[in-house]
């Protein structure tokens, strides 16, 4: 039996082999039916296509799911050397240029190495890959699809000083440019990791290649090292092996800085000068770099001419990325993180750098990587020291011991939770003060103008209900006012109203600096800003009012750091006082300076007949229509707010009683120090932005003095209108004294002979 069941069992194997072998065979013979023959001669289809489109009654259409309509636009464009990226015209010729694998001298290998250094800047200020660093043909042999780890260049062999020349490409050139990819592929990770806009910023597509997959950051390291160690023993000129060896180690130094290793720029930035002196040995290689590289791109745009790159702005760009990585580190130093309000004014020092998205995105992971401001303050406690330092200075509602309180009938701990409940739903928010600062400035105002209603919700419900809650269990601080009554201080609403005015504030004062306003509503924008910052001049009063009272009611059982606390934050806020009076003065300054010289005819509005006043002036307020208090003033009295209502010489005379107050004020910033006004590590802008000001309050006094001159000439020699005498430029942003405040320059006609 069990030589019957082999034998039957071997039968049985056989047969099913013969079956296997069977239909392999078919398929394959399929396979070669299937397979396309290269050998056969295109066929035109025109002809049978325009037979077949007869038959389709008028207004049909035969779509395939698989052939979109954008394809098919796509397909219009095919071998069109101005759509097609892939198209090779007949007296082009397919090779991309220089032979990657070619030997080169030290020269030649410098002049690449400054070039790609050049397009890497160029892609880091937002253009894209294939117009950059894709250009080179080394770079582009190495991404090659059918090149394999560990990504060689063509070789071909050599001897004698050729075999150096060609080591110069394998070695040292090789390992340049395998940085080089790296680098773009850890700079790519952290762009895309924060918040940024897609095109607008930044160009993250990669057109269908991979950046080295199997090489890590520390191989491209070790690679740099080898070469370097290459250099040294290869008995090239010294002069050249150490224009290498430096960019060699500027390459390494840059790649351990943008993978995360180092967070230290200072390094980098001494290497510019001798980079810019080691220029001069370079030398150019024909085909090095070339725009047909784009043929074989994954791309649906059009093809785009190689960027022609100046090395003298190649400097200025990686200067202001070096100095742009340092000031990470430096605006996020420890005692500026544990300042809230200090770390909001570093952040909109760094923004005011104007830095390229990649910076950017290296302040945004300082800030927000694993919940922590620099991963050692927790961003709830930056919220709860913010809340605390603005309104619970000295009490127990924001001391940190409070929320350790674990008897559930302990009031602290029942305040607590609701303190605790009220962050929760106000964090998203508050940290979103942060990152909106992080983008760019037409997006910081787009992104706080989207803000506001959210903040609006914030004041209204979630605070003012966790204010409800509190004084349910402990029975509040009140105040009497002068007309006899109680007020409370509900810090939790007062401390979401005062974020909730600072950001209509700012959004009004970027549209300034995005010059987002027409020339004949500067007036009434002006006085809007006063209006708002008028309402948060008053809260800032309130809040000290109840601090002022909350010290005077501090009792030996209170814990003794209270009342330090107290007084640290009334000189803080005496700060923001005279801040806002600053905004006060200068805008009511400018709001009746433009008003005088609209209503003598120095600016003309443009005649829109078809304009509807109330339409016009909801869609300038549509930002702010969503907010209840202070709501937006209604047409009529922004109609008013743009009139001059008194004589021409009493307005000229309020306006410089105004610029003089404006003055004092910011007499009182200039000398304030950096710790209890909350500006340390700001300190340079803090004084750039008062002395900016100051300038702005000198050129508004010289164009009274200017207004007033020619008026009194008028008047004694009856020249005719103002509008004859004067003209008005209001000068660009860049312009400016400070980008907020448009103060017009005010110059006499020469009189027409």
């Amino acid at each position: 039996m069990a030589a019957m069941d082999e034998g039957g069992s071997k039968n049985a194997n056989d047969t099913n082999g013969d079956a296997y072998a069977n239909a392999a065979a078919r398929l394959a013979e399929e396979a070669k039916d299937f397979r396309p023959s290269y050998q056969r001669q295109p066929e035109d289809v025109t002809a049978a296509f325009a037979k077949a489109s007869k038959s389709l009654p008028p207004g049909e259409l035969v779509k395939d799911e698989f052939f979109t309509l954008f394809e098919a636009v796509a397909a219009l464009e095919i071998m069109d050397p101005k759509m097609d990226s892939g198209v090779i015209l007949s007296d082009e010729s397919e090779d991309l240029g220089l032979n990657p694998g070619a030997p080169l001298s030290a020269g030649q290998v410098i002049g690449i190495m400054d070039h790609l250094w050049c397009l890497e800047g160029a892609w880091l200020e937002g253009y894209p890959l294939s117009q950059t660093i894709y250009t080179s043909v080394h770079v582009d042999a190495l991404m090659a699809p059918e090149n394999r780890h560990p990504y060689p260049l063509p070789f071909s062999l050599s001897a004698g000083d050729r075999a150096t020349k060609a080591s110069l490409t394998h070695t040292v050139l090789r390992a340049y440019c395998i940085a080089v990819i790296k680098s773009v592929e850890c700079v790519l990770q952290m762009v895309q990791s924060q918040n940024f806009y897609e095109e607008e910023d930044f160009v993250t597509h990669l057109f269908g290649c991979e950046l080295l997959p199997k090489i890590t950051e520390e191989e491209a390291i070790g690679l740099l090292e080898e070469a370097k160690s290459y250099v040294d023993a290869c008995g090239i000129k010294s002069d050249l092996a150490d224009i290498l060896k430096l960019r060699l180690d500027t390459r390494r130094i840059y790649l351990m800085a943008t993978a995360g290793e180092t967070t230290q720029w200072t390094p980098l930035t001494g290497t510019l000068d001798q980079l810019r002196k080691s220029h001069s040995l370079t030398h150019s290689v024909d085909g090095a770099f070339t725009d047909k590289v784009q043929r074989h791109l994954a791309t649906s745009t059009p093809p785009r001419p190689t960027l022609e790159v100046n090395w003298e702005a190649a400097i200025q760009q990686w200067s202001r990325l070096y100095a742009d990585g340092n000031a990470v580190s430096q605006l996020t130093e420890f005692w500026i993180r544990q300042s809230p309000a200090s770390l909001q004014r570093a952040t909109w020092t760094f923004a005011a750098r104007t830095p390229c998205t990649y910076a950017r995105a290296l302040f945004q992971d300082r800030l927000f990587a694993d919940g922590k401001i620099a991963a050692d303050v927790p961003h709830f406690d930056l919220l709860l020291t913010d809340i605390r330092d603005l309104v619970l200075a000295g009490d127990s509602l924001g001391d940190t011991a409070s929320f350790e309180v674990e008897a559930i009938t302990d009031p602290r701990h029942r305040c607590a939770r609701i303190v605790e409940s009220f962050m929760d739903k106000a964090f998203d928010e508050y940290m979103n003060l942060y990152r909106m600062v992080c983008q760019n400035r037409c997006r910081i105002r787009r992104t706080f103008t989207q803000a506001l209603p959210l903040l609006e919700q914030v004041e209204t419900h979630v605070a003012a209900e966790a204010d409800g809650e509190l004084l349910t269990i402990t029975p509040g601080q009140r105040l009497n006012t002068t007309l006899g009554k109680q007020v409370l201080l509900n810090p939790l609403s007062a401390w979401s109203r005062y974020y909730k005015l600072k950001i209509m504030a700012e959004t009004i004062q970027l549209g300034f600096e995005t010059d987002i306003y027409l020339d004949y509503e500067m007036g009434p924008m002006y006085w809007y800003l006063a209006q708002v910052v008028i309402e948060r001049y008053k809260l800032l009063e309130h809040i000290d009012a109840f601090l002022h009272s909350r010290s005077g009611a501090l009792s030996t059982s209170y814990p003794a750091h209270y009342a330090d606390e107290i007084d640290t934050a009334r000189i803080w806020i005496s700060y923001l006082i005279a801040g806002a009076n600053a905004t006060i003065t200068i805008a009511t300054a400018l709001s009746i300076i433009h008003n005088l010289i609209l209503d003598h005819d120095l600016i003309k509005p443009a005649s829109r007949s078809y304009a509807r006043s109330h339409l016009v002036h909801e869609a300038r307020m549509k930002p702010y229509l969503a907010i209840t208090s202070p709501a937006v003033p209604s047409t009529e009295t922004f109609i008013r707010a743009g009139r001059v209502q008194e004589p021409t010489s009493v307005t000229l005379r309020r306006i410089e009683e105004t610029v003089a107050h404006a003055k004092s004020h910011l007499a009182v910033l200039k000398t304030a120090d950096p710790v209890t006004a909350r500006f340390r590590g700001s300190e340079a802008r803090w004084k750039l932005e008062v002395k900016q000001s100051e300038a702005t309050c000198v050129a508004i006094s010289v164009a009274v003095t200017v207004l007033r001159r020619t008026l009194a000439s008028a008047a004694t020699h009856g020249n005719g209108a103002l509008g004859e005498m004067l003209e008005v430029i209001l000068p660009v942003p860049e312009k400016r004294y400070h980008a907020w405040w448009v103060v017009p320059q005010l110059r006499e006609r020469v009189p027409q002979r």
